[in-house]
């Protein structure tokens, strides 16, 4: 092969790859990772909800606030609802204080609740968000970090 041939062959190679490739990685969605530390780990993907989470503070006059949102996707999601349990860890168990819920027919809504705890216990919030879609429901449990008061 000549030489001339040889550049051809490889120029045009190098353009069906640059064609083809954004076109096949177009096709493949990647599964999401969240590093924990230093280790990655697969996050699983949600259809109609985008970010979920919760929060517990409690202030030195025990004041417990509970805050809880999730967000769907705009123009997806059709109503989002939410439960959050505030929990005392008590005899080697959690039990229940207080619960909190509301739902909406949007695709996002947020919890702002305060509650007062007993002192010398520690506490979490426990809370299960849910997002609608044409009736097709998809439920995720998330629970904050534990406080001690």
């Amino acid at each position: 092969m000549t030489k001339r041939k040889l550049i051809k062959i490889g120029l045009s190679t190098v353009i069906l790859l640059q064609i083809s490739m954004p076109a096949f990685a177009a096709e493949h969605v990647l599964t999401p990772i969240e590093p924990i530390g230093n280790i990655p780990i697969i996050v699983p993907y949600m259809k109609y909800t985008a970010r979920a989470s919760t929060n517990l503070i409690i202030d030195s006059r025990g004041n417990a606030t509970v805050t809880a949102s999730i967000d769907g996707y705009k123009g997806i999601t059709d109503k989002v609802s939410i439960s959050a349990e505030l929990q005392q860890y008590k005899n080697g168990r959690w039990t229940k204080v207080t619960s909190f819920s509301d739902s909406d027919n949007s695709h996002r809504i947020r919890i702002y609740e305060t509650a007062k705890v007993s002192k010398g216990y520690k506490y979490r919030v426990v809370t299960k968000v849910t997002a609608i879609h044409n009736g097709d429901k998809e439920t995720k449990t998330i629970t904050s970090s534990e406080q001690k008061y």
